[in-house]
C-alpha cells in the first residue's frame, strides 16, 4: 500500500503562538478600552504574513469579556453581493444573539433589520429607489419625505448604538483586500457613513498598499494615505516574525515531529530556517507553501533521484518562491550553457537575492549540476502560478500589463539585435554572437537582456543587465553605442564586474 503523504493546509491557526497572542493581546486591550466605542483599527500585512491568525488572537482575547461581542465578516466571501454592508449587518446581527439581556436584542435586531430593508439608496454602496416615494405632493412635504428616506439608515444605527449601553460590538473583517477595489471602498464608505456610530469597533485585516491602490482607482483625485488616515484611527503593521530555530517548524506546522519523521532528511530544519528567514521572509503562508513543495518533490526524487541533494533542492524552491522571475531567468542560463549561472544571482544588485544565494550556492557551479534539480523544482511552481509574486501583473507605472510590455520591448531588441551585427546562436536559444566579436554576446532572460564579455580564462561575466520592461532603451542603446563597432574593447577594471567602455583598443 502506498505511504499517505502529509499536506499542511494553509488554515489560519485559532491558537497561533508565535508572539501573536501578545499582539492580539495588546490590540483586544485598546479595543475595550477605546473611548467612544466608535472607531477602526487597520491590521496591516503582506501577503500570507498571519492577518488571520491575528484576529483570531484578538477574539481569543477577547471572548471572556462579557461587554464585548465579537463578529466575524469574510469580506472576499460575499464579493459577488451587490451591497456588501447587507452581508455585513447579517454577520452583526449573528452576534448579537449571543446577547444576554432579551429587550436589548430585540432592539438591536429590531434596528439592524429595518437599516437593511432600508438600503436602497445609493449614497456610498447602496442606490436610492424612487419609486418607493408616494405619490406627489407639496414641495416641503416630497423634500421631508426624501430626507427621511436617506437618514434612516443613520437614525436607526444610532437606535442599535443607544441600545449597546456600556457594550461594544466589536467586527473583525478579514480578507478584504482579496475584493475588487470597488468592493474595498464600498466596504469602508459604509463603515464611514452608516455605521459610525457609538459601540462599534471594527477591525480590517488586509494589506495596505492593496488599500491605496484600491482608493486610488475609485478616487484619482485624492490621496489614498491621507483618505486611510480619516478612516483608520489605530494603524498596525503586522511585524515579522521572530522565528525560533529550534521550534519554528512545530510553531507553524500542527503535528511537525511525525511529519518529519518519515518525510524529510533529518537536517531539514536547520536549512530550512535559513531558507524561511534569509529567502521566504519569515512568511507563514510562503513558508507552508515551500515544505509542501519539498515534501512533493523528495517524494517525487525517491524514485527518479534516489541520491539527491535535499538541501540545494529545497534551496532552489526557495528562490523559486520568493524570486520567481530572477529564478527563470537562472533556469534559462542554464539551459543557455551558461559555465556559471549562479555568478548573476551571487552578484545580485538585490542585496537579499545576493546574501541568500551567496549562502546556498557556489559562484563557480555549474549548470550541470543543477539541472536535474531544476527539472523537479519546475514540476512543481511556475513563476505565473505564484500569487503575490505574479510576473503578469498589471504595472500601474508601466501604464499597461507588464508581461505584454516585455513582449513588446523584446521585439524591438531583437530587431536592434539584427541592425547591429548580431545573430542567434544554433547552440543556444536566445543567446546572440556579433559577427566581429565573438567574445561578446547578449542572453535575453524572461525578465531580463544580460551583456556578458568572455574574459581570457573563458569565463563568461556579466557587464550590464536591463529590465525588459524599464531599461529597454537604455539596453538598445548598449548596442547601438559599443557593441556594433568592431575595433571596441571593454577594459577590465579592478573590481570583477566593473567594465570601462573604450572607442578603441588599449595600446600594447
Amino acid at each position: 500500500m502506498a505511504k499517505a503523504l502529509p499536506i499542511i493546509a494553509d488554515t489560519p491557526r485559532i491558537d497561533p503562538g508565535l508572539g501573536f497572542e501578545t499582539y492580539g493581546q495588546a490590540l483586544a486591550d485598546a479595543i475595550r478600552g477605546g473611548s467612544p466605542a466608535q472607531f477602526t483599527v487597520g491590521v496591516y500585512g503582506a501577503w500570507g504574513s498571519g492577518k488571520s491568525s491575528l484576529l483570531n488572537a484578538i477574539a481569543k482575547a477577547l471572548r471572556d469579556d462579557p461587554r464585548v461581542l465579537v463578529a466575524f465578516f469574510d469580506a472576499w466571501r460575499h464579493e459577488k453581493t451587490d451591497h456588501i454592508i447587507v452581508p455585513l449587518l447579517h454577520s452583526i446581527k449573528v452576534a448579537t444573539d449571543k446577547i444576554e439581556n432579551a429587550s436589548v436584542k430585540a432592539k438591536m435586531r429590531s434596528a439592524l433589520m429595518s437599516v437593511i430593508r432600508g438600503i436602497t439608496f445609493k449614497l456610498g454602496p447602496a442606490q436610492l429607489d424612487l419609486g418607493k416615494l408616494s405619490a406627489p405632493k407639496s414641495e416641503a412635504e416630497s423634500i421631508a419625505e426624501l430626507d427621511s428616506a436617506f437618514l434612516k439608515p443613520y437614525t436607526d444605527m444610532q437606535a442599535i448604538g443607544d441600545a449597546l449601553g456600556e457594550n461594544r460590538i466589536v467586527i473583525l473583517v478579514d480578507d478584504l483586500d482579496r475584493c475588487s477595489p470597488v468592493n474595498v471602498v464600498a466596504l469602508l464608505e459604509a463603515i464611514n457613513l452608516v455605521m459610525d456610530v457609538p459601540g462599534f469597533v471594527f477591525v480590517l485585516a488586509l494589506d495596505y498598499d492593496v488599500l491605496v491602490d484600491a482608493v486610488a482607482a475609485r478616487y484619482p483625485h485624492v490621496s489614498g494615505h491621507v483618505f486611510i488616515e480619516k478612516m483608520v484611527q489605530v494603524p498596525f503593521r503586522v511585524p515579522r516574525l521572530n522565528l525560533r530555530q529550534e521550534s519554528f517548524l512545530a510553531d507553524l506546522v500542527p503535528g511537525w515531529s511525525e511529519i518529519a519523521e518519515s518525510a524529510v532528511p533529518a537536517d531539514f530544519a536547520d536549512f530550512a530556517y535559513e531558507i524561511a528567514t534569509l529567502g521566504l521572509e519569515a512568511n507563514p503562508r510562503q513558508i507552508k507553501r515551500f515544505i509542501n513543495s519539498i515534501l512533493v518533490l523528495l517524494r517525487v526524487a525517491e524514485e527518479i533521484l534516489p541520491d539527491v541533494d535535499a538541501r540545494m533542492l529545497s534551496a532552489l524552491v526557495g528562490l523559486q518562491l520568493r524570486w520567481p522571475a530572477e529564478y527563470q531567468d537562472f533556469v534559462d542560463a542554464v539551459l543557455a550553457g551558461d559555465e556559471t549561472p549562479t555568478r548573476a544571482l551571487i552578484e545580485a544588485e538585490d542585496s537579499g537575492l545576493a546574501r541568500y544565494c551567496g549562502r546556498f550556492f557556489a559562484m563557480d557551479q555549474t549548470g550541470e549540476s543543477l539541472l536535474p534539480l531544476l527539472n523537479l523544482t519546475r514540476v512543481v511552481v511556475t513563476p505565473e502560478s505564484v500569487s503575490g509574486y505574479d510576473t503578469g501583473e498589471y504595472d500601474t507605472a508601466l501604464g499597461q500589463p507588464a508581461e505584454e510590455l516585455r513582449r513588446t520591448n523584446k521585439d524591438r531588441l531583437l530587431t536592434a539585435l539584427t541592425q547591429n551585427g548580431f545573430s542567434e546562436s544554433s547552440r543556444y536559444p536566445n543567446t546572440f554572437y556579433h559577427s566581429a566579436l565573438p567574445e561578446r554576446r547578449v542572453k535575453l532572460g524572461k525578465t531580463v537582456v544580460r551583456f556578458e564579455s568572455k574574459e581570457r580564462t573563458g569565463r563568461w561575466v556579466l557587464m550590464h543587465s536591463y529590465l525588459l520592461t524599464r531599461g529597454i532603451d537604455a539596453a538598445i542603446g548598449q548596442l547601438t553605442v559599443g557593441w556594433a563597432d568592431a575595433e571596441a574593447r571593454w577594459v577590465h577594471a579592478s573590481a570583477p564586474t566593473d567594465w570601462e567602455y573604450t572607442a578603441a583598443p588599449p595600446s600594447a
